[in-house]
């Protein structure tokens, strides 16, 4: 009998997803990752179009990158993923990512909860209304589902969401915040990619249709903080931290 992390699904980083140096951008990461995870939700029968007959749908709320080296140009990858622990209303998820040389080139893990459509609320109850397996009690990186995070940030730049950011849930999609966070980005660290090691993500209130939101940034030592404040309802929208070689 298969196990969750038995499946191998293969995925190709896209040419519009490299800088101008051919390395990965930051959100590109992300972008892979929903991709496999679609992919094996899919596979297992718990995808969306499954969980919305209980009128409830997977919604990332976190998610840490640990790069081992940068991906450069359209490489053929090789990803695993599996469901590695359940905490109250958080859902935790491992993936590692190989190249044709069995080399691993990134790892991660994710935090989602079930979302309840109508109440747009967390589904909370210990019983689901459909069948997920056990977890495989293997995590790969030092992850948490939430983060508080007080530093002197400067305020980049204002926005507005689109209609081009907004997924099936109503909401800007997650990997949108990848790129508000890289677009205030200086040309010097576009060009620390090639250091890039660590990633951190964190979705703490919807960006919905025409909310108005504003980006910031903080440097501090290796790390780069930028936070997306809803203008439009005054609150913390996503964090995001990277981290470089020194």
């Amino acid at each position: 009998m298969y196990k969750e992390s038995d499946y191998i699904y293969e995925v190709d980083a896209e040419s519009a997803d490299l800088n101008h140096e051919g390395i990965l951008k930051p959100y590109a990461y992300q972008k892979i990752f929903a991709r496999v995870v679609e992919e094996h939700l899919n596979k297992i029968n718990i995808n969306m179009d499954s969980t919305m007959k209980h009128r409830l749908a997977w919604a990332l709320i976190s998610m840490t990158v640990e790069i081992e080296r940068p991906i450069r140009g359209c490489e053929r990858l090789y990803a695993r993923t599996w469901h590695s622990e359940r905490h109250g209303p958080f859902f935790r998820r491992e993936m590692i990512v190989s190249d044709a040389d069995g080399e691993m080139v990134f790892r991660g893990a994710s935090f989602s909860v079930l979302l309840d459509i109508d109440k747009r609320s967390f589904f909370r109850k210990k019983d689901l209304p459909f069948y997920i397996t056990d977890p495989i009690k293997q995590h790969l990186v030092e992850a948490k589902p939430t983060t508080k995070i007080k530093l002197d940030y400067c305020k980049m730049e204002e926005r507005i969401v689109y209609n081009s950011y907004i997924d099936r849930l109503g909401h800007a999609n997650n990997c949108r915040y990848g790129e508000f966070a890289y677009d205030v980005f200086t040309e010097a660290e576009c060009r620390k990619l090639r250091d890039l090691i660590r990633m951190e993500f964190y979705y703490m209130s919807e960006l919905r249709l025409h909310d108005r939101f504003s980006v910031h940034k903080a440097n501090e030592g290796e790390k780069i903080y930028i936070k997306g404040m809803n203008e439009s309802k005054s609150d913390v929208s996503f964090d995001v931290i990277f981290e470089f070689n020194a």
